[in-house]
Formats: structure tokens, C-alpha cells, sequence
């Protein structure tokens, strides 16, 4: 793997885990990109503080049917849920956004 390619945290830091979930504090400030990463399991993200853009590039025709690129417009209490699989870069061209991020782990069957 080059160094263009390394993948990075998915988000700021675990603030709380178990054998069933696995749940993130996010930040990205103003101007600033979540560097390369990958979802491994499904998600949820909720919109604590945000407003602007947010420009998402896929990688590796992960994208599916949302495509190369996004761009999202968070506001507080947005919840997205989102299938796993997309390996993504996020700039954040708004103000700073921060969510919650609660990924279920792929280990479980319901």
C-alpha cells in the first residue's frame, strides 16, 4: 500500500465500545479533511454541529450508486444511516462539524 493510499481512522476517537457497537466522537474543522478511510460496518451519523459543505470523494468505485463524489449539507440532528463498503476523503468547507458515529459490528446476526 503507497502512502496516497494508507487509510485513516474513520473518525476523531472511540468515546465508547462493545462487542456490538462502536461508537465515535467527529470533528472536522473548517477547511480541514478527514483523510482517507474506510467503513467496514454500517453505521449511523448524527449531526451534533455542522452547516455548509461537506465534499466526500469515493475510492475505488466504492461510491456505488451515490457515485465518485457527494456533497452534503449537515445540519444539527441530521441521522444518516449508511451501508458499509465506501472507502472515502471528506473536506469539510462549511463550519466545523462534529457527529456522533455509531458503527454496528459486522459480527452480529440478528
Amino acid at each position: 500500500m503507497t502512502e496516497t493510499e494508507k487509510l485513516y481512522p474513520i473518525a476523531t476517537r472511540v468515546i465508547y465500545e462493545d462487542d456490538e457497537v462502536r461508537v465515535w466522537d467527529q470533528i472536522i474543522p473548517t477547511g480541514t479533511t478527514l483523510e482517507r478511510h474506510r467503513h467496514d460496518n454500517d453505521y449511523a451519523l448524527v449531526t451534533v454541529r455542522g452547516g455548509g459543505t461537506l465534499k466526500v470523494e469515493f475510492h475505488n468505485d466504492t461510491g456505488g450508486k451515490l457515485g465518485e463524489r457527494i456533497e452534503l449539507h449537515p445540519k444539527r440532528g441530521d441521522v444518516m444511516f449508511i451501508d458499509k463498503g465506501h472507502e472515502e476523503t471528506a473536506h469539510n468547507e462549511g463550519d466545523e462539524y462534529r457527529a456522533i458515529l455509531v458503527e454496528v459490528k459486522s459480527n452480529n446476526s440478528y
